[in-house]
């Protein structure tokens, strides 16, 4: 579990032609293709963008490697950028750093050295010109292969999620 704060890469969360709202339709989820692709993606982005969910994420990217030409094992990986809204008041760089903290501490209990998680607080582009702030989970997993590498992501994926909505829930609470 890595957390950090990328001051160099901006995410754009300002909302444009090429962007999907999954909170307004939620059905717009399959029109992206990794979601498609990876039914367990789809549904980690329909749950965090729910109606009644404090997050809405606005890009996600998938890549597997391996270490070499045959070599193994292989690494199947994710890029996730999440915002937290709180109705009209954004919350700052503070309130990201501890949300990372909570997800981090949530996310250490549970074992596995198969996979990594990486938190990152970066500056955002937000709607209408506004300056705010982003959580940039990045996952991976390893395996003997590419296959084992995917399945441990998918559950990897699971276990965050689940951190998440627990999060969610506390979010709404405003604890």
């Amino acid at each position: 579990m890595i957390v950090t704060r990328d001051t160099q890469e901006s995410c754009s969360a300002a909302v444009g032609p090429e962007r999907l709202d999954l909170k307004e339709d939620p059905g717009a989820v399959a029109r992206i293709d990794l979601a498609r692709q990876y039914p367990s993606l789809g549904g980690f982005l329909l749950n965090l963008n729910a109606e009644e969910s404090p997050f809405a994420t606005f890009g996600c990217k998938v890549w597997a490697s391996t270490e070499g030409a045959g070599a193994e094992p292989s690494e199947f990986a994710s890029r996730i950028d999440l915002i937290v809204s709180r109705g009209a008041e954004e919350p700052d760089e503070a309130q990201y750093d501890d949300l990372a903290r909570r997800l981090a501490e949530l996310l250490e209990r549970e074992p596995g050295d198969a996979l990594r998680v990486e938190l990152q607080v970066s500056p955002a582009q937000l709607a209408r010109g506004q300056q705010g702030f982003c959580l940039r989970l990045l996952l991976f997993a390893r395996g003997a292969g590419e296959k084992q590498a995917q399945v441990r992501w998918s559950l990897g994926l699971a276990r965050v999620q689940q951190a998440l909505l627990f999060l969610a829930r506390a979010i709404r609470q405003n604890r």
